[in-house]
């Protein structure tokens, strides 16, 4: 079965130590392994933690919950980084210019982002342990939203990504095309992913296949719950 990692950021994690959200996913650009998993405890002066993704269990789909079989001292001797809001920025970057509001005023989303904190500043990690990993590994939170190019084309951006737990391989990438308001999702094989550009803002992809490849390709929720 796979499942999407941004509907899993939503499911109950059920672990020894109460109050962990997973708050994002780090994973290896080169094999599409996940690697560590984000943990937040709540309490923002700690940090995120992060763990093994050894340590996650079978998805239930029924309770939508991640069993994580980490322990109140694993927790504590996990590295930690300062976490980001990745997800407030990719929705402001993927709104219309002006929205006009319910009483006919406008409103300018992107000129909100110059009031939202910097993820650049924010996820900076404070454990040399943690920066080591965000190093080597690439994090989900800063490849959502980003620009895919084909190899003649630009495609879209990227939406998601499906996860086959049983491979523990991220096995399709989901590309976005529209507006905020008429997007298209389509799903093309992680090992279509030939080159990511690095950038201050998570760069782009490139994949190796032409833009019209989108056109051939399956919806994600089609591909959701088997291959």
């Amino acid at each position: 079965m796979l499942y999407s990692l941004t509907d899993l950021l939503t499911w109950k994690l059920d672990a020894e130590a109460e109050g962990l959200v997973l708050s994002d996913l780090v994973f290896d650009a080169g094999s599409g392994r996940l690697v560590y998993v984000s943990l937040s405890t709540g309490r923002d002066s700690e940090g995120q933690a992060l763990a093994p993704a050894a340590l996650l269990g079978a998805p239930d789909p029924a309770s939508r919950s991640l069993p994580m079989r980490i322990t109140e001292k694993e927790l504590s001797d996990a590295p930690r980084w300062t976490g980001e809001t990745y997800q407030v920025d990719s929705l402001v970057s993927a709104m219309p210019p002006l929205v006009v509001g319910p009483f006919g005023a406008t409103h300018a989303p992107l000129a909100l982002a110059a009031f939202l904190p910097s993820s650049d500043d924010e996820d900076r990690p404070t454990d040399p342990r943690a920066e080591a990993a965000l190093d080597r590994y690439d994090r989900l939170g800063r490849w959502l939203d980003r620009p895919v190019f084909g190899s003649d084309a630009e495609m879209g951006h990227l939406a998601d990504m499906l996860w086959d737990p049983q491979a523990n391989r991220i096995a399709y990438l989901v590309i976005g095309r529209g507006g905020f308001f008429s997007s298209r999702r389509h799903a093309v094989p992680f090992s279509a992913l030939s080159y990511r550009a690095p950038g201050a803002k998570g760069g782009h992809l490139v994949l190796d296949l032409p833009a019209s490849a989108l056109d051939a390709a399956p919806a994600p929720d089609s591909l959701l719950g088997g291959e």
